[in-house]
């Protein structure tokens, strides 16, 4: 399944707040509901769509195979 690069973007600049959030308000990362938000959601989304983003032209175009 392929995700559109606009959709991916959008998940990985949606996710980044509330890393920022996290790391900068001790309020909030002494907040049990949402440091678990954080570690187990938007974290590996963040990751994961950064990932997606740095790595998908590249393995794009190995996919589909040498060129003729």
């Amino acid at each position: 399944m392929r995700l559109p690069h606009k959709l991916v973007r959008g998940l990985h600049l949606a996710a980044a707040p509330l890393i920022g959030a996290f790391v900068y308000s001790r309020a909030l990362r002494d907040d049990e509901i949402f440091a678990a938000v954080v570690q187990w959601a938007a974290f590996p989304l963040l990751a994961a769509a950064g990932l997606a983003l740095w790595l998908g032209p590249r393995l794009a175009r190995s996919s589909r195979g040498p060129r003729a």
